[in-house]
């Protein structure tokens, strides 16, 4: 199987931490030239700090919000990444032009029941209450986007 080598190497570096898997235990490891974690970093310094800061922009962009005012003022993120963008290099769009465009708008709303789906599924392992609350959630989705569709 898969990640089997490796799930071994986390596990102990995690029991012989108390059952704390650390990021710095992990990068211990993988800085051996003979571990099998070491493919999964990358080592150039100069590589490295373009994709931190990468993930710094990607950090800040999520960070940045919008004030709807309906009833009472809401803040929501101002950019979205949408699948279809991450599948073509990524970036974010204007959540005000994803709302206002039917196609974007039914692709955010697709990701949104996807994440729902993918954490019921872990809340099922944890907290089933939890996770048919979730569950009611995706379906009342699934039920508003039906008439939207229809119309389509």
């Amino acid at each position: 199987m898969a990640m089997e080598i490796e799930k071994k190497v986390l596990t102990k570096i995690a029991k012989s931490n108390g059952g704390v898997l650390k990021v710095t235990d992990v990068l211990e490891e993988a800085r051996k030239e003979e571990s099998v974690l070491q493919k999964y970093f990358e080592w150039d310094d100069t590589e490295a700090a373009e994709r931190y800061r990468r993930e710094q922009a990607r950090a800040l962009i999520q960070r940045c919000r919008i004030q709807l005012v309906e009833t009472e003022p809401v803040q929501i993120r101002a950019f979205v990444s949408l699948p279809t963008d991450r599948e073509h290099g990524g970036g974010y769009r204007l959540m005000s032009e994803v709302v206002s465009d039917d196609t974007l708008k039914a692709e955010l709303v697709r990701d949104i029941q996807l994440t729902i789906s993918r954490w019921t599924q872990k809340l099922h392992l944890l907290d089933k209450d939890l996770a048919t609350m979730l569950l009611e959630l995706e379906e009342r989705l699934n039920r508003k986007q039906q008439p939207a569709q229809q119309r389509a």
